[in-house]
């Protein structure tokens, strides 16, 4: 198919993967398409252009219309967006939001949960994984908004995080320090706090540290690894960190790295949550503190701002539990768990609490 013509080329890259992985009997998890002259990663978003004539094509001519318009600016990488065009993509994201519905989402669980402000994407990561690429673009924004020079980002890790990492961006280097807020866990590098912290640092352009412990670890390794110069001192910047960027996990599906015991008191007491190793009953008490290696959320610093990232309706009674336990500066979620956090808000509280959306 020809890129003008996105659904033949989504059906072909779709029909080689489903052969190469029934080949090889593993899944595939990122693709690289070859272009004539390059090789390009392809990131796949949902989008709406109207293109108008007999033939819609987006021609060479139309390009330098908007180069000549000072809306986007070429070089080797491709078009990027002017200062000015962002401003424009801007307020028409704003306006899209307002007649999807997305604001009141919004303002309907600021009032019924503690946190300040509340991003929702589009669309239910449950059922469309692409959405978690809006998810990252608008937690992106949200870290970007609060970040100033000097300031200590510690992240952890996930795919909603890695989501946050791809789509950070910065038009000038920052003076900023980016840390993992945990130790390393599973098999899967490229969601690794540490490699999202060196991912978003070298795309603001900032610093990083790395964490090298696993997060299991029992408290006497733990105590002797911490001697360490080097890690005493990530860790004494975790703890002194301005703002901390996590996910949320359902607790069913995380625990299976924890003990059978453990997985059946947790079970018994209606774990629902579960957040930096910690777990959480619906209304946000904390029913397992974690051994973990990570942040410790009762010493961080009275003004360290909290930012919470978490999709798919699934989670939504994770995400609220998490929430009630500790406050947060920004909840980044999408449509799905939205609609599910304030449909189970309005089943526990009663119709005076929450507003119908």
């Amino acid at each position: 198919g020809e890129w003008n013509a996105p659904s033949e080329v989504s059906d072909a890259i779709a029909s080689a993967v489903e052969a190469a992985e029934n080949k090889v009997g593993t899944h595939i998890k990122e693709v690289y398409v070859g272009v004539p002259g390059e090789f390009v990663r392809v990131y796949v978003i949902e989008s709406s252009v109207a293109l108008q004539g007999a033939d819609p094509k987006v021609t060479s001519a139309d390009v330098e219309k908007l180069r000549d318009a000072g809306l986007i600016t070429l070089d080797k990488a491709g078009m990027n967006p002017t200062p000015n065009a962002s401003r424009w993509l801007e307020s028409a994201r704003s306006f899209a939001r307002q007649t999807q519905g997305l604001t009141a989402l919004e303002t309907a669980l600021m009032q019924v949960l503690p946190v300040k402000t509340v991003f929702v994407a589009p669309g239910d990561a449950d059922a469309d994984v692409r959405v978690l690429s809006d998810v990252g673009r608008l937690a992106a924004q949200g870290v970007r908004q609060l970040l100033h020079s000097g300031s200590t980002l510690a992240v952890t890790g996930g795919s909603t995080i890695a989501a946050t990492a791809h789509a950070m961006q910065s038009s000038a280097p920052m003076n900023v320090m980016v840390v993992p807020a945990q130790g390393g866990f599973g098999r899967e590098v490229e969601t690794q706090a540490n490699t999202l912290a060196a991912e978003i640092a070298q795309r603001l352009g900032g610093h990083h540290r790395l964490l090298h412990l696993p997060d299991h670890m029992d408290e006497q390794a733990k105590q002797e690894m911490l001697r360490l110069p080097e890690i005493r001192e990530t860790m004494e910047r975790i703890q002194r960190a301005d703002i901390i960027l996590h996910g949320i996990g359902c607790a069913q599906e995380t625990m299976s790295r924890l003990p059978v015991e453990q997985v059946r008191l947790l079970m018994k007491k209606g774990a629902v949550g579960e957040s930096f190793g910690a777990y959480y009953d619906r209304d946000g008490q904390c029913l397992l503190k974690s051994s973990g290696v990570c942040v410790d959320l009762a010493r961080l610093t009275p003004d360290c701002r909290m930012i919470a990232v978490a999709a798919g309706a699934k989670k939504a009674e994770a995400i609220i539990s998490v929430l009630r336990h500790d406050p947060h500066t920004l909840l980044v979620t999408d449509e799905g768990a939205a609609k599910q956090m304030l449909a189970i808000l309005k089943t526990n509280t009663g119709c005076s609490s929450v507003t119908d959306v």
